[in-house]
């Protein structure tokens, strides 16, 4: 049995220390820029900000060029969870000759640690002294897990938290899934909620408790209510929630892999933060989190690395901080020239828009299909060749285009836009496989 999981708990987190303090030592970090911003163009300030990268490099460069050390009231997570399996997101493209096409799938992220619990602690403890270091000191941090690797990473937050800042273990039981015939069903998941002190925030939360045979107990000082259920009164939240999961006809469907529902996170956005703070998301996927913290009135950070979670976050969040008239930032981690300025990676995608009589269409799109299977790549390139805007996911224009920073003016989802006025826009798109395309056009 080789050394064992112990082995790796001690090494995983002596190792991920180490890590750590090489990284805090060194007098150079990687440098974000923000090259995209969507929503109110009139906002004073951004209340959101995705990041397109390394969560590891962008604390990092939080800590070291943004100065926001203790600056986090929440921290939400939720990693890999030891798995070894690889996720993927499902799209469906669609064109008026071929019709709907079969479920494509393009890799989402990779949870593969070739059975390496060593590895997997690693990875998590230098990114959680990352964490603790940007929470305030009325800051609180939520892990979301299974039952993969839960119990040997409570004992790296145990290390790091400390074992007297942990406060709860919240299981989050669901009906979906599957089953076995050799165990019971394994039907919920670990949420880890520690506070970084003794000061951490946390606003008591109340829940229906029905009465028994769902008739009025009538007890004095006991204040009833009643519902289409029956008779209940109002208690403590309790640490087991029963919350389903994002059902396949459920309008917060992305289509993305492992995606959690916004009732989930509400309940943990509620518990330990107040309107106006700020909270971060550095496993951020479909981007619940920050729609959630936009719903809710946070400002919020969330970075991924994964090119389908940043696209997915971006559509999901613009229209709903529009209408609240605040916008949110994308940044992205470049090299730079000798001058300091950034150097832009290149896009993936070609596109052509025509323009007539004010109107800008996508008239071809020729993706990169190497995330993709041989026969998802033919299904692709079939419809691509039948109609270029088939795999465009959503696009925006900006009229003022700086040369920096592309200021969307809003989420075009088809292939025309009525381009009202003329003179030149910069065109930013990002197809269903989540790679970047732009273009400057004359209108």
């Amino acid at each position: 049995m080789g050394n064992g999981r112990i082995y790796d708990l001690l090494n995983g987190l002596e190792t991920g220390r180490k890590q750590y303090n090489e990284i805090m030592e060194s007098q150079s970090c990687r440098s974000f820029f923000t090259d995209e911003v969507y929503g109110c163009r009139d906002a004073a300030e951004y209340s959101g900000e995705i990041s397109a990268g390394d969560n590891l490099e962008y604390m990092e460069y939080l800590i070291k060029e943004r100065n926001m050390r203790g600056k986090l009231q929440l921290i939400y997570v939720d990693p890999p969870f030891f798995s070894n399996s690889r996720y993927q997101a499902s799209v469906r493209l669609q064109t008026e000759n071929l019709g709907t096409s079969p479920v494509i799938k393009t890799g989402a992220y990779d949870d593969k640690w070739e059975d390496s619990m060593e590895q997997y602690l690693t990875m998590l403890t230098v990114r959680f002294l990352m964490m603790k270091e940007l929470l305030s000191d009325t800051g609180c941090i939520w892990v979301h897990l299974d039952w993969h690797g839960s119990h040997y990473v409570k004992m790296i937050l145990d290390e790091i938290f400390g074992e007297d800042n942990f406060v709860n273990e919240v299981a989050w039981t669901y009906k979906s899934g599957g089953s076995g015939k050799r165990s019971f069903a394994k039907k919920h998941d670990t949420l880890l909620f520690y506070g970084k002190t003794k000061k951490y925030k946390f606003n008591l939360l109340k829940e229906k408790s029905y009465n028994r045979g769902l008739k009025p107990y009538r007890f004095k000082g006991v204040k009833e209510y009643c519902d289409e259920t029956g008779w209940y009164t109002l208690v403590n939240m309790k640490d087991v929630w029963a919350i389903d999961m994002v059902g396949r006809t459920s309008g917060e469907r992305t289509g993305y892999a492992t995606q959690k529902p916004e009732k989930l996170l509400e309940r943990i956005v509620e518990a330990c933060s107040d309107e106006g703070d700020l909270c971060a998301d550095f496993f951020a996927g479909s981007g619940t989190f920050g729609a959630v913290c936009t719903a809710m009135n946070r400002d919020w950070i969330m970075c991924d690395e994964g090119n389908v979670a940043v696209a997915s976050q971006i559509r999901r969040i613009t229209d709903s901080i529009t209408k609240k008239e605040k916008a949110f930032n994308v940044t992205r981690a470049y090299s730079a020239d000798e001058k300091g300025n950034p150097v832009k990676a290149e896009d993936k995608g070609f596109v052509r828009v025509a323009s007539e009589m004010g109107m800008l269409k996508i008239t071809e799109y020729k993706p990169d299909l190497f995330s993709l299977s041989r026969e998802d790549e033919e299904i692709a390139a079939r419809y691509a060749a039948d109609d270029g805007g088939s795999l465009v996911n959503f696009w925006s224009i900006d009229r003022n285009y700086d040369g920096m920073i592309h200021r969307g003016e809003g989420i075009i989802e088809g292939k025309d836009f009525a381009a009202a006025g003329s003179g030149t826009v910069n065109i930013i798109g990002y197809d269903v496989l989540g790679n970047r395309f732009y273009l400057k056009k004359k209108v």
